[in-house]
């Protein structure tokens, strides 16, 4: 028997692995598709309810899935290897097929852990590599090279097909939903659905030369970002939708602009494409990088960052910025929004990040923990290799240090998204939301109605924290001292914020 291993790997469509152990099925035994809720990745730190009830909501319609096809999507409770085990004893097998991932520590380990046993009961392992990220002496493909490869394939599709007598039955029964280990935290009412109907939904919906002629303008603002961006970035994370199945949605887009547009619009569209293009082909920068330096997960990329910003944690301030209660208007919109979706916008994060370690000079990793339990697209691969970035602890030359003040007035002048996520201001006009001076103490009666009360004075100044992370980045970065907070404590204590 073949195992067709489903891990953040959750589709049938461009799904090489479930291809290659379909077509193996009369030389290596009929196939069994296997999905395992592991009670220590559950309870990892950077797991939480959202997470699993997406995957819960893409596991209902996988099986579906698998059952039109004539097959039974087996889920199993417990570690990878008795599970493999306890399917062992019960009907060998013979060959396990998966995706190779570039993901955390957790599941390298796991991997790892799964790969021995294999090698101990003389099962082959089969992970077939995805996004093209190369591992060990394999040779990175150029992005433009793996664009146009990707668009000329033919991405197999098994919908419709009776492949009944390729599946093996159960070994025994699925596990009881029920008795699936709860990750910590709730569930987020304004999160994105799991399944691949869902995203379906968004490729049919939003590749076309409407949305990608826009795409560049739309994005930063978190007022228009929600249906400017593609939204793909939770269904990538997961792998229910791949990227290849992007790249020639995009190519679709272009082809009718070929046709329909005159030769400028043509090309206006074809350097919004490009611009789209860019972000996947940075998501695949930073996976790559995370291949080669899985280290950036528990670590500062640059040693000489390690421990600083931990010797100085202040419980208070991380309290205050992951509750929203930082005084800081745009900046709470952010994280209030956040807890309650599960997304902001990509410009939105990088405030968010940038405030949280430059401004509150808070750790790279306690920052980027927590957020990776908030953000239902989580991507450890690329989660914390931008973390790096932002925060400074990394080679990257240029200092991203976001003023959240710059950043209100650029893309929410007019206070949309503050009045929405932040009530105790909502009865403010246009210049006073983004007046510190004055939304200290504000409130309304619909922030009463929510059990909010005053609106909190800035925990800190931003121009003078953003100087001092400078100063200190600076002079760690080119082998000096740090010069410790530089004009930053005297002055916040004497307004009475720390």
């Amino acid at each position: 028997m073949q195992i067709f291993w489903l891990k953040r790997n959750l589709r049938l469509r461009d799904s090489e692995p479930f291809f290659l152990s379909m077509k193996a099925s009369r030389s290596h035994g009929r196939v069994l598709p296997l999905y395992i809720h592991e009670p220590g990745l559950i309870a990892q730190p950077d797991v939480s309810r959202q997470h699993q009830m997406f995957i819960s909501e893409t596991l209902a319609e996988l099986s579906e899935e698998l059952e039109a096809l004539g097959g039974q999507l087996l889920q199993a409770i417990g570690e990878t290897v008795s599970v493999l085990e306890r399917i062992h004893r019960c009907s060998p097998i013979t060959r396990i097929w998966t995706h190779r991932e570039t993901t955390q520590n957790a599941q390298y380990q796991r991997d790892s852990a799964a790969r021995a046993w294999c090698r101990e009961n003389a099962v082959e392992m089969m992970e077939v590599e995805q996004n093209g990220v190369a591992r060990g002496n394999q040779a990175p493909c150029p992005f433009a090279e793996y664009f146009s490869r990707s668009i000329q394939m033919s991405l197999k599709d098994p919908t419709g097909a009776d492949l009944s007598q390729r599946f093996a039955p159960l070994p025994f029964a699925t596990c009881n939903i029920n008795d699936i280990p709860l990750a910590m935290g709730a569930d987020k009412p304004g999160r994105q659905r799991g399944g691949r109907r869902a995203a379906q939904n968004i490729l049919s919906q939003f590749f076309n030369v409407r949305n990608l002629s826009r795409y560049p303008a739309r994005i930063s603002s978190p007022n228009t970002a929600w249906d400017g961006c593609s939204r793909l970035s939770t269904y990538l994370a997961y792998g229910i939708v791949s990227d290849r199945e992007i790249f020639q949605a995009v190519d679709g887009v272009i082809s009718v602009g070929h046709s329909n547009l005159t030769a400028p619009e043509f090309g206006r569209l074809q350097d919004r494409a490009r611009f789209f293009l860019e972000r996947l082909n940075w998501r695949r920068q930073y996976l790559q990088v995370f291949e080669s330096h899985p280290h950036v997960e528990t670590r500062c990329m640059l040693p000489q960052f390690d421990g600083v910003r931990e010797a100085e944690f202040d419980e208070g301030l991380f309290q205050a910025w992951s509750t929203g209660l930082t005084g800081i208007p745009f900046i709470d919109a952010a994280i209030r929004c956040l807890r309650e979706c599960g997304w902001i916008n990509m410009r939105l994060r990088a405030t968010l990040v940038s405030f949280a370690t430059m401004n509150l000079w808070l750790p790279t990793r306690r920052v980027a923990q927590f957020l990776a339990t908030e953000f239902l697209d989580y991507e450890p691969g690329v989660h914390h290799v931008i973390h790096q970035i932002v925060s400074g602890t990394s080679d990257f030359q240029a200092l991203m240090v976001y003023d959240p003040m710059k950043q209100a007035l650029d893309h929410d002048p007019q206070g949309q998204f503050i009045r929405r996520w932040v009530p105790e201001l909502c009865e403010l006009n246009d210049g006073e939301i983004h007046d510190v001076s004055r939304t200290a103490g504000c409130h309304s009666q619909k922030a009463d109605d929510v059990g909010l009360g005053p609106y909190p004075a800035p925990v800190v100044d931003c121009k003078l924290t953003a100087k001092s992370a400078k100063s200190r980045i600076h002079a760690l970065k080119n082998g000096f001292p740090d010069p410790g907070p530089v004009g930053t404590e005297t002055h916040s204590r004497q307004m009475g914020l720390l």
